[in-house]
């Protein structure tokens, strides 16, 4: 336990030190973001905020896993951090280096996540994480099925984190809540590698948080939220409780589906059932400022990672 609060207050602080001059080498070097056309007009004093700031945090979690830890369980999701943000980071890096171009298109983005996706689903299996709880039916062996599952959840909540980044700090203050959910989880269970990555993680998010509220310093970009939704998926599953997922990051969930009913209606209908999606941008044309939009989501954020802690205790004396 106190080893655990030492990586996180010790990861935090790396964080609220190193993050300055990270943000000075990404504005030498021009990564700056280009905003998307169909952003809220709030939105056009954002660009050219230096972006890439996600990758700080990944490196702070990879430096706490190697000094502490170094186990196979915790490599596994330190795979799943790095990979998703290497398949970010190329999106960011075509963002940033041609203005008429948003990152990568939609299937490349898609085969990379499936990949990591793929190749993190084998590691979870071969690892023997197989066993997954869900409420009513105990934890049924999924086998190789696990990989299938994880392949798809690391494909839908990487996007659901990405899309959730549109708000200062939206994305890390709900991100951080869920960590701290799941190292509370680990820390129950007595799992260290799960609860020093995520407890490392929180620390870190929480420190790049500081510099991401509004009015943002810097934003995560892609290879934040890539790397940030893999881990989460890679961390839940070593947990035995991937079928938690949508209620854990039951905001993701909530932005990821406004997508899909607003476009649907568009396409089917001609009529929108939201003014903007994700739904983050609805709510700021109907005039929420970013400050309270953020605090009412993650005060949702809170709750799902409450009702995911109760469950993983119910399911701790199932088993």
């Amino acid at each position: 336990m106190r080893e655990t609060i030492a990586v996180g207050v010790l990861a935090f602080v790396a964080g609220v030190v190193l993050y300055p001059a990270f943000i000075g080498l990404l504005v030498r070097f021009g990564a700056r973001q280009h905003v998307a056309s169909y952003s809220p007009a709030s939105h056009r004093v954002k660009e050219g905020t230096p972006t890439l700031g996600g990758v700080l945090f990944c490196i702070v979690v990879i430096v706490a896993w190697l000094a502490v830890d170094r186990s196979r369980e915790g490599f596994v999701a330190i795979f799943a951090l790095l990979a998703g943000a290497i398949a970010g980071g190329l999106d960011d890096i075509v963002n940033i280096s041609d203005a008429t171009r948003l990152g990568l298109s939609v299937y490349q983005k898609l085969g990379l996540q499936g990949v990591t996706g793929v190749l993190v689903g084998i590691g979870l299996t071969i690892t023997g994480f197989t066993h997954q709880f869900f409420p009513g039916l105990g934890a049924p062996n999924l086998g190789w099925g696990l990989a299938i599952v994880v392949a798809i959840a690391v494909v839908a909540t990487s996007n659901a984190v990405n899309l959730t980044d549109g708000v200062d700090g939206l994305a890390a203050s709900c991100t951080s809540l869920v960590l701290v959910g799941l190292a509370i989880i680990a820390v129950t269970r007595h799992d260290l590698p799960v609860a020093i990555i995520a407890v490392a993680l929180a620390g870190a998010v929480a420190a790049f948080l500081i510099f991401n509220w509004f009015p943002a310093r810097v934003f995560m970009g892609d290879a934040g939220s890539l790397g940030l939704g893999s881990a989460i998926v890679a961390l839940t599953a070593e947990l035995h409780l991937i079928w938690l997922l949508p209620v854990l990051g039951i905001v993701f969930v909530v932005e990821a589906a406004s997508v899909v009913v607003n476009v649907t209606a568009i396409r089917r209908f001609g009529t929108r059932v939201l003014r903007a999606s994700p739904i983050h941008h609805h709510f700021e044309e109907l005039g929420l400022r970013e400050q309270r939009l953020v605090a009412a989501f993650a005060g949702a954020a809170a709750v799902g990672t409450a009702i995911t802690v109760l469950f993983a205790r119910v399911a701790g004396s199932a088993s």
